[in-house]
């Protein structure tokens, strides 16, 4: 139904989609006429009233902003103030997800992830807090999540590491490699913390002068580090990369 679990958008409709905490959260919208009581809402209710077939504009435009000023002003440790803000931006922003994805290739957990983001800080701003609407909250999360994927465009993919492997390939069967055999660094990528990234730890074995050709440091037997003479980290790099001289990292990655 929903994207894979690391999917920040998967995450929020989630919580929302158990009944015991959709039925918890309420708004309360005020109404035009002045001594009518406010209209409460749960969160069901208020989803159905900004995308429902039925939503009034109006009322639509007074919902919104009772839940930016709620959300702003929610300051309890699991924020569901401002969670529910975000869970009701989702509908308006999944189209921009996936133009950003088809067009750019950028990888869709991160764009979700950098919108949630840019919402959070902008409900997290108390200086522009009082001019702060629905249209400018989207906004901002549509600009950041263009920002993200054309900055990884600039990003150049380094097939070192299957290069690497090939080597390995053909010294096993016995055929000549294009270089000779020399003395290789296990390099370990730990598991990071939380759901997401490597399910276990990856190890790979590269030359020491590739990484030296990137002045990159090691870590020693004796803990400490060594770095290839010649580079200066001050010194700015030339615009042209030289064959075989990109950074390590895994192909096809894009922001």
């Amino acid at each position: 139904m929903y994207p894979p679990h690391s999917s920040a958008f998967a995450s929020v409709r989630r919580h929302f989609d158990d009944p015991r905490t959709s039925d918890a959260v309420f708004v309360l919208v005020p109404t035009d006429a002045d001594e009518a009581d406010p209209v409460r809402l749960t969160a069901a209710e208020t989803h159905e009233a900004l995308y429902g077939s039925g939503s009034d504009p109006q009322f639509a435009n007074a919902v919104w902003k009772e839940v930016i000023r709620t959300a702003q002003s929610d300051l309890t440790p699991d924020s569901t103030g401002k969670l529910l803000a975000i869970w009701l931006a989702l509908p308006r922003l999944t189209g921009t997800v996936h133009r950003v994805c088809t067009r750019l290739r950028a990888d869709r957990s991160d764009v979700e992830a950098e919108m949630v983001l840019a919402l959070l800080e902008k409900l997290a701003d108390r200086d522009g807090a009082s001019c702060l609407t629905d249209s400018s909250l989207l906004h901002a999360a549509r600009a950041r999540a263009w920002h993200l994927a054309r900055e990884g465009l600039r990003e150049l993919p380094s097939t070192q590491i299957e290069r690497i492997t090939e080597e390995h390939a053909l010294t096993a069967s016995g055929e000549e490699a294009d270089a000779p055999a020399a003395e290789s660094l296990d390099v370990r990528v730990d598991r990071p913390d939380g759901p997401d990234g490597l399910c276990a730890p990856l190890r790979f074995r590269v030359r020491p002068e590739h990484l030296r050709r990137q002045g990159i440091f090691i870590d020693t037997d004796d803990g400490s580090q060594d770095r290839s003479a010649g580079h200066s980290p001050g010194k700015r790099r030339r615009a042209g990369r030289r064959a075989d001289t990109r950074p390590v990292r895994p192909a096809g990655r894009r922001g």
